[in-house]
């Protein structure tokens, strides 16, 4: 038998404080990276249409000199 000490399910109010504290800094981080997020998307939107739009140029540049 090993005695690692008490078990997290023995003692409820621990278990529970435990629990609370997960959930607190889980929602903590979903709010900074959603807020972090926000700021960031017109710029990633931004760079993959100017990422699109200069891969259709090469496509049909590339298709116009397939044609010869």
């Amino acid at each position: 038998m090993s005695d690692d000490g008490p078990s997290p399910f023995k003692n409820p109010v621990q278990w529970f404080f435990r629990s609370s504290l997960l959930v607190l800094f889980a929602m903590l981080a979903l709010t900074y990276s959603v807020d972090l997020l926000r700021d960031l998307l017109p710029w990633l939107v931004g760079i993959a249409l100017v990422i699109g739009v200069v891969w259709a140029i090469v496509a049909v540049i590339r298709w116009r000199r397939s044609q010869w």
